[in-house]
């Protein structure tokens, strides 16, 4: 902080509140031990949403940081912390140790926050700038589910923020079938839809989707404009784009271009921001072209770019900053792909397995704990 504390007094509060919300977490954190006022103030809701308007809408360095989340198997999931300059090169890499729940998913960040799910079952919420873990209720079924009938332990979920009450929420999406030895069809049903508010701590079953699609892992899943978004299919290969809305619990099921004329198959897809909207990343198998689409509110797809080929690459794995993707090779590295130029920018970063996905680290003083308190008192619990 470079303004002299017997000057401080002197400056209006306003001020104060404005150039202490340009400032990073870390820093912050420490300036609440300055004194009393200051403490209350950097906790106050009001400063904490001010913060994540001021400091992340004004600058691009908090994106230096990135996740990698590296699919061993369901009970080994490593997470890897890269810090990248503006060349971009990784200037140092290492395992993040930190996560409170061992070989966790990691679905995020919204405003800092992150949604940890374990291949067990267990479930939390974890926002690391201020060391907050929170475990979440055991998850429920739909109301109506018959006895014979079991959830699949694997599920599909996304994370994010309910603009409109303020709540942020998880979704999982879970399929069931019934449990009769006899029945050697395994006829499957319907996915549920639960979902979870911190506000009120609770699930809550919001419907089945029409049929019962295959969702892919969660690696073909992003979190944009307020919506969650997944890619699934069915036993006839046809595929599907399943969206929720946070702010109206609402899910829809959209096409993906298969039956537009250019969409390659087969091929690794993953979804991502392109344009500030939702894009489509698909890479063919042999060929080894490289399509973008866009996706528009009015339902429809564009494609933005036919690509390639790209020799050597294995798969779209993210986005990154200003419309830059990223690509993983077959022998496992990861490097930056401009579009517009087609460019590569090797990041001089390598893995051995497929990447789970890579997403740009973010840092804030959302209190979980203050969430679920806030929600309680609003409802005079």
């Amino acid at each position: 902080m470079l303004i002299a504390m017997d000057k401080i007094d002197k400056l209006p509060e306003s001020l104060i509140i404005e150039i202490l919300s340009r400032l990073p977490v870390k820093d912050l954190l420490q300036f609440k031990s300055v004194c009393k006022s200051w403490y209350a103030m950097i906790s106050s809701p009001n400063f904490v949403s001010k913060h994540l308007s001021n400091y992340y809408n004004n600058n691009d360095d908090w994106r230096g940081c990135l996740l990698v989340q590296d699919f061993i198997t369901n009970a080994e999931i490593e997470l890897v912390e890269l810090l990248v300059d503006e060349t971009p090169r990784v200037l140092a890499c290492d395992k993040l140790c930190g996560v409170p729940m061992r070989c966790s998913f990691l679905s995020g960040p919204c405003d800092g926050l992150y949604y940890v799910y374990q291949y067990t079952g267990t479930r939390a919420l974890w926002n690391p700038a201020i060391d907050e873990f929170k475990l979440l209720p055991d998850i429920i079924c739909k109301p109506d589910l018959p006895k014979q009938f079991t959830y699949s332990s694997y599920e599909v979920f996304g994370f994010g923020f309910d603009h409109v009450i303020g709540d942020y929420k998880v979704v999982v999406m879970k399929g069931y079938w019934e449990v009769d030895p006899n029945d050697k069809s395994d006829l499957h049903h319907p996915v549920s839809v639960l979902v979870y508010s911190l506000k009120t701590d609770s699930w809550r079953y919001c419907g089945d989707l029409s049929k019962p699609y295959d969702l892919e892992m969660n690696y073909c899943y992003i979190y944009v404009n307020e919506c969650c978004y997944w890619l699934g299919s069915l036993d006839n290969n046809s595929e599907v784009m399943i969206s929720f809305d946070m702010a109206s619990d609402s899910f829809r099921e959209s096409d993906v271009p298969d039956s537009v004329p250019g969409y390659t198959q087969p091929s690794f897809k993953r979804l991502a921001v392109y344009d500030d909207s939702l894009a489509l990343l698909s890479l063919h198998k042999t060929q080894k072209n490289f399509d973008i689409w866009t996706w528009s509110e009015g339902g429809c797809w564009t494609k933005k770019f036919i690509l390639g080929p790209l020799p050597g690459v294995w798969t779209p794995v993210g986005h990154w900053k200003s419309n830059m993707l990223l690509l993983q090779c077959e022998d496992g590295t990861i490097f930056l792909f401009d579009p517009d130029t087609q460019e590569r920018k090797d990041l001089a970063f390598q893995i051995s397995t497929m990447c789970q996905g890579v997403f740009a680290y973010m840092e804030s003083l959302v209190s979980i704990k203050g969430q679920t308190e806030a929600g309680q008192q609003s409802e005079g619990i």
